[in-house]
């Protein structure tokens, strides 16, 4: 692979620096793909002398034959559509019928495959879509398919590669199913469609009628995921095969109520009439905006794209008043571009008060109180964008129930308080988008917003969870006058400089907080108060314990002296589900794993900067560490054994003699550990390391004994596991 990444504005800058990257390889297989149209090679950076015409193979993949006719291709190979036996075996292997069931049938099955014509995918996306059908369904089905006169297209050529397809969208038998199948569309080729932003325009469009954003969610994950069983979409993410998407543009313009209209640069053609949806993606052209009507227009999709440069968007001689009854508007600037350019929006925008789904990404506003006009709105989306003041009469929204704001950047003096006004929010998503000096009001503002279910609030980046939450120099004891927060079902908190007075998460924070039982992720940093994460030595009620904690991350926190304070069995039973463990700079911090611990499922430990004794785990803990992947030690200069020796234990060796000590371990870093000696005293059997080690990193651990770590099983023994190996 090249690992190389374009950002050139120019196709010219991009293709000079491919170019570079490619004439320095000797040997090098090009693969062009899905080409429709002849291309100079040397304009894509593929320069072709006498040196590497030798070296390199070039291979360009098309439908059209005269492709390579013109491109000069030397070699031509056809690859062919199936054969009637190969069609057949692969129509009953996806359709799951046998031969049996084709006679039962008087052979309607075959006839349904031999209507495919051979073309793999429309043998796939029709024997998908009639996978579990009544017979019926698939009589019904044959009969359209040898219907030609349906497929004449205004030319009068048979679209016999695509009624396959068509047929395979009837049997979707679904009106919600085949919107979300046409709205796909609206995207171009080989687009990776976001499934958040087909969601955010079915709010718009109300599908299902639902009233829930998480109600609406899993309809449209349910739809997509049928569009996938029927082959209609591409497994591994959304996104349309281009066949696929040629009969889904050649149904919506065909329909009565769903015309779509896609990669138009004029604004002002009669064909927009008559349409539910506009969508246009500018690569290279300046957009073309006139006045138009079309008072069916449901759906308007503008996107412009970094392939040129943008001084800014200026549509503010247009007018919508023609297009009263739009439900969701989106402008937007692709994600991968740092550009932030101006959108100058016309006047007549907040004539747009049928609109619910808005969005408006990436651009460089002054003034955004036109969007308290819009009384329908249910979502606003202004991701990556930057805007002087967020609109104090934004509470007045009343249907208004998700605000993304992430990787804004808002330029007020002051918070005004804006966004706790808005009591019938969903959903928020506020990562980095305010100066930090205001983390503190906005928290307070919103933190008992009544029916918030999803957020990430405060976050530098959108992580994987949707109840996210980091707060900074925040005093967490206001929260006892809430008998509500959203932090009782947060799934990852993030407390940086906390104030307040707990001296530990159980049970003091959690209780002044009133439970944390969704909580999965906690990360600590710089909470001088903190002293220890569990104290039993308090009365505490087991429904405030963290039971559901998979990832702890505890950094700079120099009181910290313990993990679990004088622990009770039922507390540490608490710690079993926890997988990654990462503690940084806790130079106070010792006895990190008492003999009781169980973490039978820590996958992922890191330890670094710890006051740590002259060893980490006890025999009997590291042998419960049956899950352990990657370890990483650092700096812990009292450091001498990783393992435990048996008899501190009063266990006899011999326990320990069959047993692989971390069975599962791939990957071992050992850091700048001045006295470490070895893995484990000599008086410890266990066999280690395991055939699944892979990578093994010493550095600076000039006391380690070589070869090796005082073990029953050489290294020499293992060594052809490894695939990586570095010690200094």
């Amino acid at each position: 692979m090249l690992d190389l990444k374009l950002e050139e504005e120019s196709e010219e800058g991009r293709a000079q620096r491919l170019w570079l990257r490619l004439k320095d390889k000797k040997r090098i297989l090009i693969i062009v793909d899905d080409l429709w149209s002849e291309i100079h090679l040397m304009d894509i950076g593929i320069r072709l002398d006498n040196v590497n015409r030798r070296r390199w193979k070039i291979l360009v993949a098309t439908r059209n034959e005269h492709v390579c006719n013109l491109m000069d291709c030397q070699k031509k190979i056809h690859l062919g559509l199936l054969s009637e036996d190969e069609s057949w075996t692969l129509f009953q292997k996806l359709a799951r019928i046998d031969d049996e069931f084709c006679e039962l049938l008087d052979g309607v099955p075959q006839k349904v495959c031999h209507e495919c014509k051979g073309l793999p995918i429309a043998i796939k996306t029709m024997a998908s879509s009639l996978k579990g059908k009544h017979n019926i369904e698939w009589q019904s089905t044959l009969a359209k398919l040898m219907d030609s006169k349906v497929f004449h297209d205004h030319e009068g050529r048979v679209m016999d590669d695509l009624k396959c397809l068509k047929s395979s969208f009837d049997c979707l038998q679904n009106r919600e199913t085949e919107l979300i199948f046409l709205m796909c569309c609206m995207f171009p080729e080989d687009y990776h469609i976001p499934i958040e932003d087909l969601m955010r325009y079915a709010i718009g469009l109300r599908l299902g009628r639902t009233y829930s954003l998480q109600s609406t969610r899993n309809l449209v994950q349910a739809h997509i995921n049928k569009l996938l069983d029927s082959c209609l979409l591409m497994h591994g993410c959304v996104k349309m095969h281009d066949m696929v998407r040629d009969i889904a543009l050649w149904i919506s313009r065909r329909s009565d109520n769903h015309k779509i209209l896609v990669s138009i640069d004029k604004l002002e053609d009669a064909s927009l009439r008559d349409c539910f949806a506009v969508s246009s993606w500018w690569y290279n052209k300046n957009p073309i905006f006139r006045q138009w009507h079309s008072p069916n227009l449901k759906i308007l999709l503008l996107n412009i794209n970094e392939s040129r440069s943008w001084n800014s968007l200026d549509i503010s001689h247009l007018t919508f008043e023609g297009i009263e009854e739009l439900k969701v508007f989106s402008v937007t600037i692709d994600y991968y571009t740092s550009q932030i350019i101006p959108l100058l929006l016309p006047p007549s925008t907040q004539l747009l008060t049928n609109v619910r789904t808005l969005r408006l990404n990436g651009f460089k506003f002054g003034d955004i109180s036109f969007i308290t006009s819009l009384t329908r709105l249910e979502v606003l989306d202004l991701r990556r964008s930057h805007f002087n003041e967020f609109p104090n009469k934004i509470g007045e929204l009343k249907r208004l129930k998700l605000i993304d704001l992430s990787l804004c950047h808002i330029f007020q003096k002051t918070y005004n308080g804006a966004i706790g006004k808005c009591l019938q929010l969903e959903e928020l998503y506020t990562s980095t988008c305010y100066p930090k000096a205001y983390f503190h009001e906005i928290t307070v503002d919103i933190v008992t917003l009544p029916k918030l279910q999803r957020f990430v609030l405060n976050h530098p980046i959108t992580p994987e969870g949707k109840k996210v939450i980091q707060v900074e120099d925040f005093n967490i004891s206001k929260l006892k006058a809430f008998k509500k927060n959203i932090m009782q079902i947060a799934e990852t908190i993030s407390f940086i400089s906390l104030d307040g007075g707990c001296k530990n998460i159980i049970p003091d924070m959690v209780g002044v907080v009133g439970g944390m039982n969704g909580l999965t992720s906690l990360h600590l940093a710089s909470c001088q108060k903190i002293e220890c994460i569990f104290d039993a030595t308090y009365d505490f009620n087991e429904d405030n314990l963290i039971c559901n904690l998979v990832k702890l991350r505890l950094q700079r926190m120099e009181n910290l002296t313990q993990l679990c304070r004088d622990p009770p069995m039922q507390v540490l039973r608490y710690l079993e589900k926890l997988e990654e463990l990462e503690i940084q700079h806790c130079i106070r911090l010792c006895n990190i794993f008492p003999s009781e611990c169980t973490l039978r499922n820590l996958k992922i430990l890191n330890l670094s900067d710890c006051g740590s004794g002259e060893v980490l785990f006890s025999a009997s803990v590291a042998q419960r560490l049956a899950q352990l992947q990657n370890m990483c030690i650092s700096r812990a200069p009292k450091l001498e054994y990783v393992f435990g020796e048996c008899y501190q234990e009063h266990l006899s060796s011999h326990q320990y003699q069959n047993h692989v000590m971390l069975p599962h371990l791939e990957a071992l870093k050992l850091l700048y550990l001045d006295n470490l000696v070895g893995m484990c005293p000599e008086n410890c059997q266990a066999k280690w390391p395991s055939q699944s080690m892979k990578m093994l990193v010493i550095l600076g651990c000039p006391k380690l004994a070589i070869p090796w770590f005082n073990l029953k099983v050489g290294y020499d023994q293992r060594q052809h596991h490894l695939k990586e190996v570095s010690t200094h």
